[in-house]
């Protein structure tokens, strides 16, 4: 089912006003105001708003639970919303509908564990012109450290709309959600894992009808975007319909992966996933002067202990700029990949440059560029009918191509 991922917001552009200050919040930054701001949301009817003036609130996850019509607003970065250390959440949304959150700031002060704004079986959210940072960050840890995430809920959360936020050294996480629309955030200095991610933390999760567009992600410490199972080892989970479009990651101090989906560690056994759909074009990925060596930049990992096919993976139209040191992995990497297209990417600077490799069946390669210094392109272990055609080399490489095990149904033009 394809759902419309653009959040309603009649309902939270109309009614009374409840400022929190009304209700005993100071915005001092010393007082604890979760108390004051639960009180103004619960006595909020269905169309109201809830409004922070300039000020700097520290709250310990106040709630909103089966609730609909309600916009958080402030004053841009004059509103201020802290995380007192320790307690958790900054906020929790639970089986709620028509939901916006809009011209705020959230200080997510020091978290060391998860932290943000998490959402539960949520229905038409819209996340717009905020800003989230952590004002007192710590060393990294192996946990994440988000802004936003949508969690596992039952049902998954629906119609989600998160446009034009600045997330500073945390992430935006998806769990279980369908009908998805992230378009131009910025994310800076992200977590372990990803920039922006969707994963499933557990078996059984969904993530249908994404679209991931014109987001700029800025040295993570993982990679810019993840699509996949995370632990390793969950199953029976569905990755369908997910675009990542018109996006950038770029790198100036860190190294990692630009685009990873699938697992992130091949060598862990799962089974029943499916992923199917999938769109990466029109992406660019650079690594700047300085920079460490990159890991592959866009990137469909599986193996055979993995179990995880790509079935109509589109990777088009991406151009890949390495100004730092050479890569030893390919820049794009895709592994699994069937009755899929990789064309017209353009890779530069690099030491290797596109592989493809590992049950391949009947998919399309074409019209790409490659200037690499190693090998410009790899096809290894088919199961037949793929085709290469007009695809480029630039420079001299030590090897253009490096075929392995390919099929006599297979047409590869170098």
């Amino acid at each position: 089912m394809v759902v419309n991922p653009i959040a309603s917001a009649s309902a939270q552009e109309s009614g009374q006003i409840f400022n929190v200050r009304d209700f005993g919040a100071r915005g001092s930054g010393i007082s604890n105001d979760t108390a004051a701001i639960q009180k103004a949301i619960d006595a909020a009817p269905a169309g109201s708003t809830i409004y922070f003036p300039a000020g700097i609130y520290s709250v310990a996850n106040f709630i909103v639970k089966n609730r609909s019509g309600l916009n958080f607003t402030g004053e841009g970065r004059e509103s201020v919303i802290r995380h007192i250390p320790g307690s958790g959440w900054i906020a929790s949304v639970h089986s709620s509908a028509d939901i916006a959150i809009t011209k705020l700031t959230f200080d997510a002060n020091g978290v060391l564990n998860y932290g943000g704004i998490v959402f539960y079986g949520v229905t038409n959210v819209r996340i717009e012109n905020n800003r989230f940072f952590d004002g007192a960050p710590k060393p990294w840890g192996k946990p994440d450290r988000n802004s936003f995430n949508f969690g596992r809920g039952s049902p998954p959360s629906r119609n989600i709309k998160i446009i034009n936020n600045a997330i500073e050294n945390l992430q935006l996480d998806f769990d279980n959600a369908q009908g998805v629309l992230v378009d131009r955030n910025v994310v800076k200095h992200s977590g372990r894992t990803a920039g922006i991610g969707i994963y499933t933390t557990g078996d059984g999760a969904i993530a249908e009808d994404f679209q991931i567009t014109n987001n700029t992600v800025i040295d993570p410490v993982g990679a810019g975007f993840n699509v996949g199972i995370d632990p390793p080892t969950d199953g029976r989970c569905v990755f369908r319909r997910i675009t990542l479009a018109g996006n950038q990651v770029i790198r100036t101090n860190t190294t990692g992966y630009g685009i990873r989906i699938g697992t992130p560690d091949n060598s862990k056994r799962s089974s029943g996933n499916i992923f199917e759909d999938i769109t990466v074009k029109d992406n660019r990925l650079r690594i700047e002067t300085g920079a460490p060596p990159p890991l592959p930049l866009i990137f469909a990992n599986s193996s055979s202990t993995a179990a995880i096919h790509f079935e109509r993976l589109t990777v088009t139209g991406n151009t890949i700029e390495n100004n730092g040191p050479p890569n030893q992995d390919f820049a794009i990497d895709l592994r699994h990949i069937q009755n899929s297209v990789v064309a017209d990417n353009s890779v530069k600077g690099v030491a290797n440059g596109i592989a493809v490799g590992g049950d391949l069946l009947a998919n399309e390669i074409r019209g790409n560029i490659v200037a690499a210094s190693d090998t410009a392109y790899a096809l290894a272990y088919s199961l037949g009918k793929n085709r290469a055609m007009n695809n480029r080399i630039l420079g001299n490489p030590k090897q253009g191509w490096r075929l392995t095990k390919l099929t006599p149904s297979d047409a590869i033009t170098q």
